[in-house]
C-alpha cells in the first residue's frame, strides 16, 4: 500500500538513456505521470488492463476522497446536497458548476416541464415490442430513437440555445414511465407540465385512467433524495462508456445509451446476488442470512453481490451510510413496512452482515444500490424497473460528462493493444486444408 507524496519529477530509464516526464496535479493533490507522448518519444506503450492505474481525462465535476469516504459533487458534499438540495437542482448543479439563483432554477425547471412530450409517433414504436419486455430494453431502444426525431448535430443545437441535454432529462421519464406501462400491458399515461419532475413520474407510472392517483409527499422527497445519491461518482463504467463514445462527437443519444447499456452488465448492476433476488430466495426457502450466508463464509462460492460493499472505498460508502438513514426514516413513515416480509428480512440480513466478521473484514456492508431497491420495494416500484430508476439518475451526471467533454476535449479515446496473435501465417486452399494445419 503506498503513502501519499508528492513527486516533484519522474524519470524513465530504458537501459542507458532518460525520460522526463511531466506529472499532473489535481486540486486534490493526486499526481498522474503524463505518457501522452511516451510512444512517441519511445516506441513504448504502457500495459494497464483494468485502467486502474489510468488517467485519461481532467473533471470537474464530482470527486471521490477514498480515505475517508467523502463524494463532493462540484465541490459540494453529497450528504449536504441530499438533506438541502433536490435532483433537479442538483443536476443543474453537475451540468454547470454552480448552484442556480432563483430564476435559473425556475427557468430550468419550467423547461424540464415544457420538454416531457414525445413525439406522437413513438408510441407505435412501443407497441411493436413484445408484452413482458424487460423496460431497461424498451427504454434503451426509445432513448436511440429521439435521434431520428431529434437529428440536429450539437453545433446546430448550441446555435440556437438549445440545450438537447435539458430535453432528453426530461423525456427520459416519460420514456421510463411509458416502458414500465408497455410491460405490464397498462395504458400509458401522458405527463403534466403541472406537476413537479418526480411527481410527474411517479403519475405517469402508477396512475390509471379508472381512477384518480395521489402522490405522498414523502415518496417524492424519497425520490428526490436517493436520486442525488446516483447522480454521479466519477468515471465508474457507465461514465465512462459515456465518454469513450462521446469522444467520437457521437450523438447525445448514442452516448447516453452506451451508459445505459452497460447498466446490463453484472458488474456494473447485477453481479451474482442483487439485493431483491437475495431476499427473495431467502423468503422462498424460508432461510435465515446465517443459513443464507454460510457457503460464502466457508468459502465455498464467491460473493459478488452488487448490494454489499463498493470497492472504491477504503472506508465506507458515504452514500451507503446515507441511504440506510434514508431507508429507515422512510420505512417508519409507511403503514406496510412493518409487515412486509422483504422489509423484514432485509433487515435481518442487514444486521447479520453489520456484525459479522466476514463482512467486516471484507468491507462488505449494505449499501445504496441495497437500500435503494428497498425504498423502490416500499415505493411500489418493480424489480424489474430498479436499473431503470438508477438510469435517470445517472443521467444528470452522463449529461454533465458529456456536455463537459463536448466543450473541452477534441481527442478520440483510441488504446493500443499487445498484440498476441500468429504472424505471416500462409494462407492454405480448402482442399489441402487438414486438422494440423488448423
Amino acid at each position: 500500500m503506498y503513502s501519499r507524496m508528492e513527486y516533484k519529477s519522474v524519470k524513465l530509464i530504458l537501459d542507458d538513456s532518460t525520460l522526463d516526464l511531466p506529472i499532473i496535479t489535481g486540486t486534490d493533490g493526486s499526481q498522474s505521470i503524463d505518457i501522452e507522448d511516451l510512444f512517441e518519444n519511445t516506441g513504448l506503450h504502457t500495459y494497464d488492463p483494468r485502467l486502474k492505474n489510468t488517467t485519461c481525462l481532467k473533471s470537474s465535476i464530482s470527486w471521490i476522497d477514498r480515505e475517508h469516504g467523502t463524494l463532493l459533487y462540484r465541490g459540494y458534499d453529497v450528504e449536504e446536497l441530499v438533506q438541502n438540495s433536490t435532483f433537479i437542482e442538483t443536476s443543474y448543479l453537475l451540468r454547470h458548476g454552480e448552484l442556480p439563483v432563483a430564476d435559473e432554477l425556475t427557468k430550468y425547471s419550467n423547461s424540464l416541464s415544457n420538454h416531457s412530450m414525445i413525439h406522437e409517433d413513438m408510441r407505435n414504436i412501443f407497441d411493436a415490442f413484445p408484452s413482458g419486455a424487460h423496460p431497461l430494453a424498451i427504454l434503451a431502444t426509445m432513448v436511440s430513437t429521439l435521434s431520428s426525431y431529434y437529428p440536429q448535430t450539437y453545433e446546430e443545437n448550441f446555435a440556437r440555445g438549445i440545450d438537447i441535454g435539458t430535453g432528453l432529462l426530461s423525456k427520459v421519464r416519460t420514456l421510463a414511465a411509458w416502458s414500465y406501462k408497455k410491460s405490464i400491458g397498462e395504458p400509458i399515461v401522458y405527463p403534466s407540465d403541472k406537476l413537479p419532475y418526480w411527481h410527474n413520474f411517479m403519475n405517469m407510472m402508477f396512475s390509471i385512467p379508472s381512477e384518480p392517483y395521489s402522490c405522498p409527499e414523502e415518496n417524492i422527497k424519497i425520490m428526490n433524495q436517493i436520486m442525488i445519491l446516483y447522480s454521479d461518482h466519477e468515471q465508474n463504467v457507465g461514465t465512462t462508456a459515456v465518454r469513450l463514445v462521446g469522444s467520437t462527437k457521437a450523438n447525445l443519444y448514442a452516448c447516453i445509451i452506451s451508459g445505459m447499456s452497460a447498466m446490463w452488465g453484472v458488474r456494473e448492476s447485477g453481479a451474482n446476488i442483487p439485493p431483491m433476488i437475495m431476499v427473495e430466495i431467502m423468503l422462498n426457502q424460508n432461510q435465515a442470512p446465517e443459513v443464507f450466508f454460510e457457503k460464502f463464509i466457508k468459502g465455498h462460492e464467491p460473493l459478488r453481490s452488487n448490494g454489499l460493499g463498493n470497492s472504491s472505498y477504503k472506508t465506507i460508502d458515504p452514500r451507503a451510510k446515507i441511504s440506510k438513514e434514508l431507508f429507515h426514516e422512510y420505512r417508519k413513515t409507511h403503514k406496510h413496512a412493518d409487515n412486509d416480509p422483504y422489509i423484514q428480512k432485509a433487515l435481518e440480513i442487514e444486521e447479520f452482515v453489520l456484525g459479522h466478521p466476514y463482512f467486516l473484514e471484507k468491507g462488505l456492508y449494505p449499501n445504496l444500490d441495497f437500500y435503494s431497491a428497498m425504498i423502490f420495494h416500499l415505493l411500489g416500484i418493480p424489480l424489474t424497473m430498479n436499473n431503470v430508476i438508477r438510469v435517470i439518475g445517472k443521467l444528470s451526471g452522463w449529461l454533465a460528462h458529456w456536455h463537459e467533454q463536448r466543450l473541452n476535449v477534441n481527442l478520440s479515446y483510441r488504446p493500443a493493444q499487445v498484440y498476441t496473435g500468429e504472424l505471416k501465417r500462409t494462407y492454405i486452399p480448402l482442399e489441402r486444408r487438414n486438422s494440423n494445419d488448423i
